[in-house]
């Protein structure tokens, strides 16, 4: 199941260059037991999907599959209907919204109980429905007023009517998705006449895992499931059973991996907490059933028990298990769930080489035919095997491959994952809404493989795009890396951003100076560096942002700018001897370190996001830490101006903050202000008040109207 660690990170996207928040992170533990298809519990069964084909194929609509077409556009089906002139069809439509109308008015009642006038007038109509529906004589749409007789009945509590119109006229007509669906209300008046089995083994055969979920509740546990075998050890109701039971495992030892188990958690998401006692003695049961001769579907059993074994640690025998499992009998869905937990298993008990990376080959490969199996024409991203090789990926290759101090293609196995995802929402953009813009080339703390990467040196990064460059001669790689994105334009543009990030200037400027301007007119911190200088004092000027934030047209790189500038300026200041103009060139550079910087107006020199909780990170140079060196120099300017303007940068710095806030909890929790007397910028607003009392000739506006200034003489 998946689940997202909170965070407090406060983001400034480059979209914005205002607060916006960062809440989730992908921990990447779904669920890996699926005999049942994905969406199942939460779309209903399959049939629903034909349906929903059926109604869009007659509307002349090619879209995404999923089961609410008729929902949302019943009013273009009646157009069709009409404009073709089916007066079979349009009669049909006419008495179905009524019905889906009246259902309506029954789900409102939540809200508004109704009068006994409404309740009658509810029954009236669909009484009516059922008349005119036993009243068709055609054979065109026969299955779907025979769906309409059982539906109309359903809502009218006539389930021994449903009983009876199953066995004599539903059940003899031809398979289709109609006659799926009839099943399923005769099911449920099985369930309504006391035949709880015969219904749920329907529910399990049609896939209907929320029916069987609601009338299994009792049964959601290892008593539950020898209860249900002793009954019928080929119960069809045992599917789910089992399947539960092992992700129930899966989530509670997820959550003590990471610290967690609350149960109110588990309430939430409707899950059940297994203990190691209770997950071990299941093994043992699940492996007793796989050898009993009378079980048709040994599969799901040793599948269950691998699975159980390899979260409780017992690895070897969980790989001797998943090996059975894929070769035993059982469903085609059951053999697939067995082998995406063969791979899974095998993890924990193989090491990277060139032999075990051919059967990685050969398993990822199929898993990406199962991705496009299961999506079908579905417009959802993710599917049960998305989740199965998302986790294999990130939970175990990753540091599988990591451990074996293969660190690229550890890297690289996160951007094939990355390149999944962003590929396919490319394509299911119409009309190319980004503007030919790869969406792998979005810079923000949401993208997983942009922090991976923006959490490495320049000198790694410059490594690793080398090795996404490279020829391979393992299949494994190759197909890793093949499935990347690794554009130049885009890796020169990273790579030259780190190093500036880093201080290293004239590093930078070769990969920057191969950077197009295409690209970067394509980046949202655009608008930003068409508009903003780097030359200007950010604590006298704050620069802002006109005419919204989408990407604009560049004409030049102002990184490519800064780093000439910023190296031709180190380079002149080291040569110049003490005195005035080493000090007014002491005070330019900080400038611009101090605009590069996190805290100034120019961050997107160095970065390509911001957060208000920002600060220099640990394999960057800390150009505020630069600013203040180069200010501590200029500072002791004899020139009155620049000797002010130094000291009021230095005490406008806040990495080093004067005072924090805290809550009194003996006075009710009361906001208080703790100072920091020994920190940085508490000694620079010192320093800053003493020049203004003995100087007051020699400032501006900014300090005697400055407000921080005045709180700082306060407190």
């Amino acid at each position: 199941m998946k689940r997202f660690l909170i965070c407090s990170l406060i983001a400034v996207l480059p979209i914005i260059d205002g607060m916006a928040c960062i809440s989730e992170r992908n921990t990447h533990n779904s669920y890996m037991f699926s005999v049942y298809r994905r969406n199942a519990l939460t779309d209903g069964p399959a049939y629903l999907y034909d349906i929903d084909r059926y109604w869009q194929n007659y509307a002349g609509k090619n879209m995404s599959c999923g089961t609410d077409f008729y929902k949302w556009y019943s009013n273009t089906i009646m157009q069709v209907a009409q404009s073709k002139g089916d007066k079979e069809m349009t009669a049909y439509l006419t008495l179905l919204n009524s019905y889906m109308k009246t259902c309506d008015a029954y789900t409102r009642d939540a809200w508004n109980y109704p009068t006994k006038e409404e309740m009658t007038q509810r029954h009236n109509t669909l009484t009516g429905i059922l008349a005119k529906a036993k009243a068709y004589g055609g054979t065109a749409l026969r299955q779907q007023y025979v769906l309409l007789q059982m539906r109309t009945n359903m809502m009218l509590g006539n389930d021994n009517a449903n009983i009876t119109l199953w066995n004599t006229t539903a059940s003899r007509l031809a398979e289709s998705a109609w006659r799926d669906a009839m099943r399923n209300i005769y099911a449920r008046a099985l369930l309504k006449s006391g035949q709880q089995k015969a219904a749920c083994d329907i529910y399990a055969e049609q896939g209907d895992v929320k029916s069987i979920k609601t009338v299994m509740r009792n049964y959601r546990n290892f008593v539950g499931i020898k209860t249900v075998y002793e009954q019928d050890p080929n119960a069809p109701t045992l599917h789910y059973l089992v399947q539960d039971f092992v992700n129930n495992v899966q989530e509670t030892i997820d959550q003590k991996a990471v610290g967690s188990d609350d149960i109110e958690w588990f309430k939430t998401i409707d899950a059940k907490m297994i203990y190691r006692k209770e997950a071990a003695a299941f093994v043992q049961f699940a492996l007793a059933a796989a050898a009993n001769k009378n079980v048709k579907s040994p599969s799901l059993w040793l599948a269950a028990a691998s699975m159980t074994d390899y979260l409780l640690g017992n690895c070897q025998q969980a790989t001797d298990e998943a090996e059975r499992a894929v070769k035993a009998e059982g469903t085609q869905r059951m053999k697939d769930n067995a082998r995406a937990i063969r791979l899974l298993v095998s993890t924990r008990t193989n090491k990277p080489t060139a032999g075990y990376t051919d059967f990685l080959l050969g398993e990822f490969r199929w898993l990406d035919n199962k991705i496009k199996e299961e999506r079908g024409t579905t417009g959802s991203y993710r599917n049960h095997y998305t989740d199965v090789k998302e986790r294999v990926v990130h939970i175990a290759l990753e540091p599988l491959f990591r451990n074996a101090g293969k660190d690229n293609t550890a890297l690289a196995l996160c951007a094939m994952m990355s390149a999944d995802n962003n590929n396919f929402y490319m394509s299911q953009c119409d009309n190319n809404a980004y503007s030919g813009m790869d969406y792998n080339m979005t810079y923000n703390p949401w993208n997983e493989y942009f922090c991976k990467m923006d959490s490495l040196t320049a000198d790694r990064l410059a490594d690793y795009y080398q090795y996404l460059s490279s020829v391979h001669e393992n299949a494994f790689e190759t197909y890793c890396v093949q499935n990347t994105y690794h554009n130049s334009d885009y890796f020169n543009d990273l790579i030259g951003t780190k190093y500036m990030a880093e201080g290293r200037f004239a590093d930078a400027m070769p990969y920057l100076r191969q950077v197009p301007m295409s690209l970067l007119s394509k980046q949202r911190i655009s608008i930003y560096s068409t508009q903003r200088r780097y030359d200007e004092p950010r604590w006298f000027v704050k620069q802002k942002v006109k005419d919204g934030y989408e990407p604009v047209k560049v004409s030049s790189n102002i990184k490519l700018a800064f780093c000439k500038d910023m190296s031709e300026r180190i380079s002149q200041y080291n040569l110049t001897r003490e005195g005035n103009t080493k000090q007014q060139m002491a005070y330019d550079i900080a400038v611009r370190y101090y605009q590069a910087s996190c805290y100034g107006d120019c961050w997107f020199l160095t970065h390509y996001y911001r957060s208000v909780m920002d600060s220099a990170r640990s394999w960057e140079k800390d150009f505020a830490a630069e600013t203040v060196k180069y200010l501590n120099v200029s500072k002791q300017s004899n020139d009155q101006q620049l000797r002010y303007r130094s000291l009021y940068a230095l005490a406008s710095i806040p990495a080093d903050p004067w005072f924090t806030t805290g809550y009194d909890e003996a006075n009710d929790y009361r906001e208080v202000t703790i100072l920091h007397p020994l920190s940085a910028q508490y000694k620079a607003l010192a320093e800053l008040d003493r020049f203004v009392r003995t100087s007051p000739n020699a400032i501006d506006n900014y300090a005697r109207r400055c407000d921080v200034l005045r709180r700082f003489r306060q407190k």
